[in-house]
This record gives structure tokens, C-alpha cells and sequence, in this order.
């Protein structure tokens, strides 16, 4: 009658260990190296992170990484529902989430990879090329757009891509007062595409992204005039990467990836490589946006 119940324990034992050594297994495969797993990617950087994901793929053969594009709050949201390992998004927390994050002491992780610019844009014809901080907090706060350039009567709506977009992230960074919404009047054309048709369509005001924006030659980016942090007034300059590099473009836009933890897993693994290989950060130059960490030989063109 004593066999059974050890025969039971030496089951049970036994149950346990091949329970635990699946359970070190699959602790192994999830390395920076191997393993499978999601990035979720915001819609505006998809094709950025797509174009450099066959170099990652080549040097890892042993690790999945699918790439899902959503908008910048969804992707925000699957963080902290802790539904996504990893997110990359070109903006910083707004500030509800990062109240709520240091609230729960959550153990998120930034990583930079590059960076962009929030460029103010009108189509090529308007006769609108230079504006300055003032001019355009001035026009955020309430002031009519029509007062600071006379050459056209322009739309007093600015043209946004989503509230949900990183893009009005960086409006809001940029331009809100203290959190209070903003006075300024906004037309939602959430499609890029169907936004920069209705640009060249109408005389009016939109903002995008600077990687974005200069791939359409019918599109003119505004140049902004600004003081410095040393109270150097720092006259407006023509949009371009190369001023982001020397950080003397205004509106600098940070893109992380954001990690759950700094546990480092493949997730933690793909989002480093996006950040530090000299391959990647060629084709993420190429593509339009600066990588943070790359070494760059400026030329400086009379």
C-alpha cells in the first residue's frame, strides 16, 4: 500500500522538473539574440524601422521580430496594459503618462534612437516663408495667423495629422500653456496623405513631421527663427536634418523605443541594435531622420 503514493511523488517530481526545464528553455530562448516577439511601431515610423529591419534579420537568424504599426497613444496604451514589450514612437510621454508612471513607480525603459523635427508647413505657392517662436505662440494663444504675414490671406485653422499622433504630441510640448487646451482652432485630417492633398488644395497651415514633409518637393516647411538657451537670437534657417544634428533646430523631436522593463530580453536586443549598428543608422539617415548616436561630417554649404 506504500508503493502508490511513491510511485504518485516520484510522478509528481518528475512533472515538476520537466515543467521546470521547459520553463528554462523558454527562459533561454527569449535572449537580445533569439526568440519571437512583437515591436509595435507608430505609423509614421513603420517604413523607417521596415527599411532597416533586413539588416537586423541578417545578423540575427535566430530571432523573430515582427514589426505591427499603430498610432502613437495606441501604442503607448499596449505598454502600459502591459500588452507590448516594446514600443517605438517619435515623442516623450505626455504628461498624463508620465504622471501616471511615476505614480506606479512603473519600471519603464527609454531608449533613443533618433531624432526628427515638428516642421510648420504650407504648400509652395503661398507666399509664407519664415515665422518665429513668438509669432507662432502668438498664433497658438489666439492671434490670427493673418497678422504676422501680409503677402495672403491664409486659413486661420491649423491643419493636424490626429490628436493621437506624435505630431500633436510635439505641438502640445512645444506650444501648450501649463496643460490648457489650446485656443488655436484645428481642423483632423487623420489620413497623411488626404492632409497634404488638402494643403496643396487650400491656403493654409499644417504640421508634420520633418522626415516626412521634405520628401514632398510641393510642400514648403516654414523656417522658424528662435532665442537660444543662452538668449542668442539664432535668425531662420532652411529645414534640414543637418541643423537637428547641431541641435539648432527648435523643434526637436526625440524617437524612443520604449521598453516595459530593463530586462534584457529580445525586445530590449532589437531596440538596441536599432540604436548603436552603423548600417542601421545609415539606412535611418537615409530614410530622413537622425540617428542619435551616429558620427556625423557636416559640411557647411555657403
Amino acid at each position: 500500500m506504500k508503493v502508490k503514493p511513491l510511485i504518485s511523488l516520484i510522478i509528481l517530481l518528475s512533472t515538476c522538473f520537466v515543467s521546470c526545464e521547459q520553463g528554462q528553455q523558454n527562459e533561454q530562448i527569449d535572449t537580445p539574440v533569439s526568440g519571437k516577439d512583437t515591436v509595435y511601431v507608430e505609423d509614421i515610423l513603420f517604413p523607417y524601422i521596415s527599411a532597416a529591419k533586413p539588416r537586423y534579420d541578417s545578423v540575427f537568424e535566430h530571432a523573430d521580430i515582427t514589426l505591427i504599426p499603430v498610432n502613437a497613444r495606441r501604442g503607448m496604451s499596449l505598454l502600459f496594459a502591459d500588452s507590448a514589450h516594446c514600443v517605438i514612437l517619435s515623442r516623450d510621454y505626455l504628461r498624463d503618462e508620465d504622471s501616471i508612471k511615476t505614480e506606479l513607480k512603473l519600471p519603464f525603459k527609454q531608449i533613443e534612437i533618433a531624432k526628427d523635427g515638428l516642421v510648420f508647413f504650407v504648400n509652395k505657392t503661398i507666399l509664407l516663408d519664415t515665422l518665429n517662436i513668438q509669432q507662432l505662440l502668438d498664433y497658438v494663444n489666439g492671434s490670427s495667423i493673418n497678422t504676422v504675414q501680409k503677402s495672403t490671406t491664409l486659413d486661420e485653422r491649423l491643419i493636424i495629422p490626429s490628436m493621437q499622433s506624435s505630431e500633436y504630441a510635439a505641438f502640445l510640448h512645444y506650444f501648450s500653456m501649463k496643460g490648457k487646451s489650446l485656443p488655436v482652432k484645428t481642423t483632423i485630417i487623420e489620413d497623411r496623405i488626404q492632409l497634404k492633398r488638402h494643403i496643396l488644395a487650400n491656403k493654409a497651415v499644417a504640421i508634420g513631421m520633418m522626415s516626412d514633409i521634405l520628401k514632398d518637393t510641393s510642400l514648403k516647411p516654414i523656417r522658424i527663427g528662435y532665442v537660444d538657451s543662452s538668449n542668442k537670437r539664432i535668425p531662420p534657417q532652411i529645414v534640414h536634418p543637418g541643423f537637428i544634428v547641431q541641435n539648432m533646430y527648435p523643434l526637436i523631436v526625440p524617437i524612443f523605443a520604449y521598453m516595459k522593463s530593463e530586462k534584457q530580453n529580445l525586445a530590449w536586443g532589437f531596440a538596441t541594435f536599432m540604436e548603436k549598428d552603423p548600417e542601421v543608422q545609415k539606412i535611418l539617415l537615409k530614410e530622413g531622420i537622425v540617428p542619435t548616436h551616429a558620427r556625423y561630417n557636416l559640411i557647411r554649404e555657403d
